[in-house]
């Protein structure tokens, strides 16, 4: 059985520039220093983080992402491609809730669903589907059109199942994700000398 235990663990408070981030009426968390192409059609839920870095492909196709995910630094969130005879088309790329995708991954999946731990490094293939409650390891590599059943672990290149995981994962996943956002708080400026003894005129 695997042992739950990730990369993104309960930080100590972690703070952030706020000339750097732009903070939405839903909590989310967006860095200035990501790329959100076709931003119309990405729809994020609320309390999610999008670190320096991430690309988001909207103006492939609609993207989704789930309340309090984590999008790690310089991930790749890409819509998959589907030929048909003549065309080819982008097809939607939904994430779920309480997700957490590792730094420098590419996910051109389906659908990622409810608390999915991707590791670093990566590489969800074109139209994968991912169930709840699967963690796949660092430096996975899934061929396209992976099925991964819930409670499975993920590994290797091509990737397979390489363990199991417990009925608890679901509440690892929330206490991870609620827990970092909890944690990642803006820097407060501090106020000049000058400034503090004028206040108390």
């Amino acid at each position: 059985m695997e042992k739950l235990q990730g990369s993104v663990i309960e930080p100590p408070k972690i703070y952030f520039d706020q000339k750097t981030w732009i903070q939405t009426k839903l909590g989310n968390k967006i860095s200035k220093n990501s790329l959100l192409y076709g931003s119309n059609k990405i729809r994020v839920l609320g309390k999610t983080i999008v670190e320096p870095g991430v690309i988001i492909r909207g103006d492939l196709a609609t993207v989704d992402l789930g309340k309090n995910c984590i999008i790690c630094e310089n991930s790749v969130i890409r819509p998959p491609d589907q030929r048909y005879p003549g065309k080819l088309v982008y097809i939607p790329l939904k994430i779920g809730d309480y997700c957490i995708i590792e730094k420098n991954s590419i996910i051109q999946a389906a659908k990622i669903a409810d608390f999915v731990h991707v590791g670093q490094n990566c590489v969800i293939g074109k139209r994968s589907m991912v169930s709840s409650c699967v963690k796949i390891l660092d430096n996975t590599v899934l061929a396209p059109n992976t099925v991964c059943p819930p409670f499975t672990v993920f590994g290797g290149s091509p990737g397979k199942v390489v363990g199991r995981l417990p009925p608890s994962f679901q509440h690892y996943c929330i206490d991870q994700t609620v827990t970092f956002y909890k944690n990642f708080v803006e820097e407060k400026t501090p106020i000049p000398s000058t400034a503090k003894r004028n206040s108390m005129k």
